[in-house]
C-alpha cells in the first residue's frame, strides 16, 4: 500500500484535513522507497555509497538536460490549440484568433525569437 504524502494539487492544502505528524511518519518511516532501500542494504544488494553516487549522477543528468532544453526554441504558439481536438471547437477558434490578433497588434509584448515560429498561417 502507498500513501500520498503530497498535496492533491498546488491549490490543495492537505494540512487542513491531515495531521502533519501523520504525513511525516509516512514520508520518513513507511515510505516504500525507503523500505526497499533498507531491505536492499540489509541484504547486501545496495550501499550508501551507491546511493550517493546514483543521486549525484542523476542530478547532473537532470541539470544537463535542463540546460539543453532551455536552449531550444519553444514550439509555435498556435500548437497549444492543435493537439487535443480533431476539430477545434468554436470557443477555442475564437481564443486562437484573438491570440493571433493580439500578437500581430502588439508584437513588442511577444518575443517571436523564443519560438520556432509564432503561427503557421
Amino acid at each position: 500500500m502507498t500513501y500520498r504524502v503530497g498535496h492533491h494539487s498546488t491549490s490543495d492544502d492537505s494540512t487542513k484535513y491531515r495531521d502533519r505528524k501523520e504525513v511525516d511518519h509516512y514520508h520518513t518511516m513507511d515510505n516504500p522507497i525507503t523500505r526497499l532501500r533498507r531491505y536492499m542494504e540489509v541484504q547486501g544488494y545496495w550501499t550508501q555509497e551507491q546511493e550517493t553516487e546514483l543521486k549525484a549522477h542523476t542530478k547532473k543528468e537532470v541539470m544537463d538536460t535542463f540546460k539543453r532544453s532551455e536552449k531550444k526554441k519553444k514550439p509555435a504558439v498556435e500548437d497549444m490549440f492543435t493537439d487535443v481536438y480533431d476539430e477545434l471547437p468554436p470557443n477555442l477558434v475564437k481564443q486562437r484568433d484573438e491570440l493571433i490578433r493580439l500578437v500581430n497588434e502588439y508584437p513588442e509584448y511577444y518575443n517571436a525569437d523564443d519560438h520556432e515560429k509564432m503561427f503557421s498561417h
